[in-house]
């Protein structure tokens, strides 16, 4: 397989620096949304404050790659290897402090509001007193208190949940950073300190953000077919007319996804070329012309938004879908 994701570094550094009145967590779960976690650490460590994962599998993989803050934002298990490895811990509630502290992780805490997501978090009052009492005896200073807005665009739901969020975290009493996260929430004049950052730093949202992953792949052979016969799995797709048709090394185990069979179009030699017939597993079809040939690059992404609005789904999970592409990661960049 010649399959290539092309990181462009220039965009990348461009969207962090919309949000640069911030200090910036970049979230890089789920391999960095799919683009490469050693690629995108590896470009941005020394421009951010901390990095974001929802597993401590995930976090020791940033820690190969840099000594910055590591917050796992999700329920930890494996409490050793936060404190081996210096991760920083998600927690809710008296418990999770207690059990943090029984394992060495005693400045290691961020406490989670729930201000509206119902995921993870605490929304309850009570909750927080009990907490604030144990964070006083034990004199523990959190590292953050920190919430993630269900729904940002609406204005009116926004401060429906900033107000909630506000005065639950007045049963803390300490005043550490304050972190924010959901997609757009920079753009509500919020009071809060560190930006989780998630998909604007791939290029993603309002504003003036560039998508920083495209995808390329191969023409693997060219055919010549005629009115009638039919083309790939189940019979689906019959040629209306002879002429010809390119096969191309990518597939839905890569990530480009079998219900956008017949959907979309690639592009080759700047022209966009319609896919056609079942996509297979490991590749697909188009409806090419003479001026196609074996070897010709195909671009396959360019904008995962333009797939989300095919698919009815959204930009994640276009992009996380490439995250088993067979093929090579290439960094561009102009400097």
């Amino acid at each position: 397989m010649n399959n290539t994701k092309i990181l462009d570094v220039d965009a990348m550094l461009h969207n962090l620096d919309q949000f640069k009145d911030k200090k910036i967590c970049a979230m890089v779960k789920a391999n960095a949304y799919g683009h490469g976690l050693k690629e995108i650490v590896g470009q941005i460590a020394s421009r951010v404050h901390s990095f974001g994962v929802v597993s401590v599998e995930e976090a020791k993989e940033v820690r190969k790659l840099c000594d910055k803050p590591i917050i796992i934002c999700s329920k930890v298990f494996d409490f050793r290897s936060c404190k081996k490895y210096g991760l920083e811990v998600m927690i809710e509630n008296e418990e999770d402090a207690r059990l943090c502290v029984s394992n060495g992780l005693f400045d290691s805490m961020h406490l989670k509001i729930n201000c509206g997501m119902n995921r993870f978090g605490n929304s309850s009052p009570l909750a927080l007193k009990i907490l604030n009492g144990y964070l006083l005896e034990k004199n523990i200073t959190l590292k953050s208190i920190y919430t993630h807005f269900p729904r940002t665009g609406s204005k009116h739901q926004v401060k429906a949940c900033y107000k909630k969020f506000c005065q639950l975290k007045q049963e803390i009493s300490q005043t550490p950073l304050l972190s924010f996260g959901g997609s757009e929430i920079y753009n509500f004049n919020l009071n809060y300190d560190i930006l989780r950052l998630g998909i604007g730093l791939y290029g993603y949202g309002s504003g003036d953000l560039r998508p920083i992953m495209k995808i390329n792949s191969t023409v693997l052979k060219v055919f010549y077919a005629h009115k009638g016969e039919f083309i790939g799995y189940g019979k689906e797709y019959k040629v209306p007319a002879d002429g010809y048709f390119a096969i191309v090394g990518m597939g839905y185990a890569d990530g480009f996804r079998r219900n956008l069979s017949g959907k979309t179009k690639v592009v080759i030699n700047s022209r966009a070329y319609q896919v056609v017939g079942n996509i297979c597993m490991d590749c697909f079809f188009i409806e090419a012309d003479d001026r196609v040939a074996v070897g010709d690059e195909v671009c396959v992404l360019s904008n995962a938004q333009e797939q989300a609005k095919i698919l009815k789904t959204i930009p994640y999970e276009v992009l996380t879908g490439f995250n088993n592409m067979r093929g090579k990661t290439i960094l561009a960049k102009k400097t």
